[in-house]
């Protein structure tokens, strides 16, 4: 009798114990099938934080000084193999076929520069300088900040192979409309090239 008195003090205690609840909810198994008995605990939140940490798209876009807190869409080409552009004028568009911002490449993102309600995103792109701050903001919070070295003016149809040219630094290049309206093609003449390098 004390033998059994000891196991149901034990087991009393075992069910007091903050510790003990989680093997109470365990059913009786011998000490060969316990080792094998899978868990079913969460995963530690370092874990949880690790998976979002691993998101390096981009979601947000901040230029400082001309007002751009823009929302980032992830695009990719239309059916002329043309960038496509965003879907909201509020917003920029992310070339997702090539690098992500941050990482080794040049990242493309390209944006309206008027509407026909007005302004868009990308209306005072030509007044950026070189030293001047571009900073994105990736899915998991972090950021990474560029900053400008220069700007150039091409033709709407030229083709940059420049700009999808392999490279071990990471660069950003925005772009947006210039020129003046062609109602033939129904877009401007020119295009704008802002580009920036990781500062």
């Amino acid at each position: 009798m004390p033998r059994r008195a000891l196991l149901l003090a034990l087991y009393l205690l075992a069910v007091a114990c903050p510790d003990g609840a989680v093997a109470a909810n365990t059913p009786a198994v011998g000490p060969q099938q316990q080792a094998a008995a899978p868990t079913a605990v969460p995963p530690p939140a370092a874990t949880v934080k690790m998976a979002l940490a691993a998101d390096p798209s981009p979601s947000r876009l901040l230029i400082p000084r001309i007002g751009v807190n823009a929302t980032i869409e992830s695009r990719g080409l239309d059916a002329y193999r043309n960038m496509l552009t965003p879907r909201d004028f509020h917003d920029v568009a992310w070339y997702n076929l090539g690098p992500a911002p941050g990482k080794p490449g040049n990242a493309l993102m390209n944006g309206h520069v008027d509407w026909w309600t007005g302004s868009a995103v990308f209306t005072r792109l030509s007044e950026l300088r070189p030293g001047d701050r571009v900073i994105v903001v990736r899915g998991d919070g972090t950021r990474v900040t560029f900053k400008v070295t220069g700007s150039a003016t091409v033709e709407a149809g030229a083709r940059v192979a420049s700009l999808f040219a392999p490279s071990k630094s990471a660069r950003l290049t925005l772009i947006t409309c210039a020129g003046v309206w062609d109602p033939r093609t129904l877009s401007n003449t020119e295009r704008l090239l802002v580009s920036a390098v990781l500062a």
